[in-house]
């Protein structure tokens, strides 16, 4: 688990706290149920967001800072537990799951076999958004510079792709934080991210090979509206339907 997730998980909090309304619309169009699951579900948000349109939520994470943030987002809805999203039976059936931002890029090939079985034991249909890389035309997804705040802190964040090895399935990125204001004002958090990088090939296998189908694939880099695109798209932003066959 990285620092800034276990460590920093206040200022990653803040970093990652943009609207995501319409993509929790969307979401709750596509599970089609009263009940989701979220592992890795970090600080909340999505839940969160989600917990708002009236469904029963529920999150898994195996950082206890994480996991009480977002008790704090939920103010007593939904369930939280702390655990590990590739080995967990929580002892019911959701009508859904959910993974946003590209969440199962922290897993090897091996750990996202695993997690896979576990949520198909869970949920009959799974969201989860994982970009996929093209070798001959490389462009990398992971070069995004913003700021962010809440109350009097202030957060200049960059995160780069650092080195992508095709032939190792790995992509390194690097991630900035500098806290330009507030009581942590001078402060930077800088950390190497070691992630896996899947083609359009390699994470079809990994699909064909778990409990899971592949039904629709959607493009999450229009803002708003999310058409569908084929099986063979790249992108940073890519969500991927999977359901377990009837």
């Amino acid at each position: 688990m990285s620092h800034l997730y276990e460590h920093e998980a206040e200022l990653y909090d803040i970093a990652f706290d943009w609207d995501i309304s319409a993509e929790a619309d969307w979401l709750v169009e596509r599970i089609a149920g009263r009940s989701v699951l979220e592992p890795g579900c970090g600080s909340g948000r999505m839940l969160e967001a989600l917990a708002d349109r009236d469904l029963d939520v529920c999150g898994i994470d195996r950082s206890a800072p994480m996991v009480e943030l977002a008790r704090s987002r939920l103010r007593g809805r939904g369930t939280l537990v702390v655990g590990d999203m590739t080995d967990f039976d929580l002892g019911r059936r959701f009508d859904g799951a959910v993974s946003p931002i590209n969440t199962l890029l922290h897993l090897t090939p091996d750990e996202l076999a695993r997690h896979l079985a576990s949520v198909s034991r869970h949920a009959p249909r799974y969201l989860v958004q994982v970009g996929l890389l093209d070798p001959s035309s490389h462009e990398p997804f992971a070069g995004s510079h913003w700021e962010a705040e809440r109350a009097d802190t202030r957060l200049k964040i960059d995160w780069i792709d650092d080195d992508v090895d095709f032939g190792r399935g790995v992509s390194r990125q690097r991630s900035r934080i500098e806290v330009l204001a507030g009581p942590r004002r001078g402060e930077v958090i800088e950390e190497l991210h070691v992630m896996t990088h899947w083609t359009p090939q390699t994470w079809a296998a990994a699909v064909a090979s778990s409990p899971f189908d592949e039904v629709a694939t959607y493009d999450g880099g229009h803002a708003g509206h999310w058409p569908r695109v084929g099986a063979d798209a790249v992108g940073g932003l890519l969500w991927h339907e999977l359901v377990t066959p009837l």
